[in-house]
């Protein structure tokens, strides 16, 4: 569907790449006037103007000074990624380079593009949705295997398919509602109703599902939090730092030095990890180290993954017995092993033992993999919702379903109000009817030239 309704649109250019230098650089050109502006500041011996065919030339400047040599190849709309005519212009990776061919542009009656501008204008010209629009953001920003895979799933479309797909049967469900109103006097029998009921409670179940995996594939988003804790002294510190492969951690022979938590991120496995190390478990008259201690206990039981850190040289300690650490343990790693192991851990039933060392290195692998394994990683090929606008309007529109849905059998024209006002909603999510000001806040965060 195309939103832009005829209005006159200027042709704008942006550096797509990173900033910073490279071996090249790409500047995007979109707009009614893209091809003309371009053959004003590239000059080639071949034709620029034959659908995606690559030409090779050299850019200069509104004054005819030479710039870079490169290539230029034409988009033609609407099949293209902005719906408009784009010619895309590579040049060597200087941000010099590449900023003079921009003036260029813009010498030559080009604007220069807002952040998101050439997303916004795939999505208002009917290229993508606004899932798939706000999906952009979210692989740009991916930190790993699995927010890409997540990410993908809303870029290329399954995400909205799923939504779309539930906005059609709230529909058909709708028309058999309104079908009953219009013809009331004709004893609609109660199994019409029934089956409408039932395929709302389909619809039900469905959006349930997207907002309870909200959470999980936030924590994917941001970071799994993998949460050392246990007795001070054993080395947790020590143990951080030989996992993340850098110093976060201050190390010291003095128990109770870290009084705070400290973390690091690390990809495991394609997953963004947040190692967080804490303060050591003990009874303390110091009213800072108390503190870190009642903050470690409040992480446990946030945290998705908890490895409780002993000294394996050591007796197990008595002070951790019944304790929220061993109770919420996931992995228990014996540390200090290279100087023997005493530590006996027969009582933790269905918890991964192992033994390492954070001195020498001998099991850290093991440990790495062990903690990987004790991620809640959903299905990597599930579809989910990442942002808080989805969460709020798939609520709402649950909210409404379930309003419609009391009150199907007694007052059918509530329940056709109420599922008119759910599927405003779902529409919201895929940018029907969406406010100019949703839009500035979404494309906002994007960089310029996407």
């Amino acid at each position: 569907m195309n939103r832009m309704n005829g209005q006159s649109i200027s042709t704008i250019v942006a550096v797509s790449t990173a900033r910073g230098r490279g071996g090249l650089g790409v500047v995007r050109l979109s707009g009614p006037r893209a091809l003309e502006i371009a053959r004003q500041m590239f000059i080639t011996s071949e034709t620029l103007g034959t659908p995606r065919s690559v030409r090779y030339g050299r850019f200069i400047d509104h004054t005819t000074q030479p710039i870079d040599t490169g290539l230029a190849w034409f988009l033609p709309g609407p099949r293209s990624y902005t719906g408009e005519d784009t010619v895309e212009l590579s040049a060597h990776g200087s941000e010099i380079v590449l900023e003079l061919i921009v003036q260029s542009a813009i010498g030559h009656g080009a604007v220069a593009a807002e952040p998101g501008e050439f997303t916004r204008r795939a999505f208002l010209n009917g290229r993508i949705d606004l899932l798939q629009a706000e999906a952009v953001l979210d692989v740009i920003e991916a930190g790993s295997r699995g927010e890409i895979l997540q990410a993908y799933g809303a870029a290329s479309g399954r995400l909205s398919k799923e939504i779309v797909s539930l906005r059609e049967r709230m529909v058909a469900a709708m028309v058999q509602v309104e079908a009953g109103i219009d013809f009331a006097e004709e004893d609609i029998d109660s199994a019409s109703s029934q089956a409408v009921l039932m395929r709302l409670g389909e619809c039900a179940v469905s959006m349930r599902s997207l907002i309870e995996g909200f959470d999980g594939a936030r924590r994917r988003q941001d970071g799994w939090m993998v949460l050392l804790t246990g007795p001070p002294n054993v080395g947790k510190s020590t143990l951080l730092n030989a996992l993340a492969h850098e110093e976060r951690a201050i190390v010291s022979p003095t128990p109770g030095t870290t009084r705070d938590w400290v973390d690091a991120r690390v990809v495991w496995d394609g997953e963004l990890i947040r190692l967080v190390d804490t303060a050591g478990l003990r009874t303390s008259e110091e009213l800072v180290e108390r503190e870190g201690v009642r903050r470690t206990v409040s992480l446990t039981e946030e945290a998705d993954v908890v490895v409780l850190v002993i000294d394996g040289s050591q007796e197990w300690p008595q002070e951790l017995e019944g304790s929220v650490a061993c109770e919420a343990a996931h992995v228990v790693a014996r540390n200090k092993v290279d100087l023997g192991t005493r530590a006996c851990t027969a009582d933790l039933e269905g918890v991964c033992v192992l033994d390492v060392s954070a001195k020498t290195g001998d099991g850290l692998r093991e440990l790495q993999d062990a903690m990987v394994a004790a991620l809640p990683v959903r299905d990597r090929e599930d579809v989910a919702i990442v942002r808080e606008r989805h969460r709020e309007l798939l609520s709402a529109s649950l909210v409404a379903l379930e309003r419609a849905m009391g009150v199907m059998c007694d007052e059918p024209e509530k329940a056709a109000a109420d599922l008119q006002d759910a599927l405003r909603h779902v529409g919201e999510l895929l940018g029907e009817d969406v406010s100019e000001a949703v839009l500035d806040g979404i494309f906002r965060e994007f960089c310029i030239g996407k």
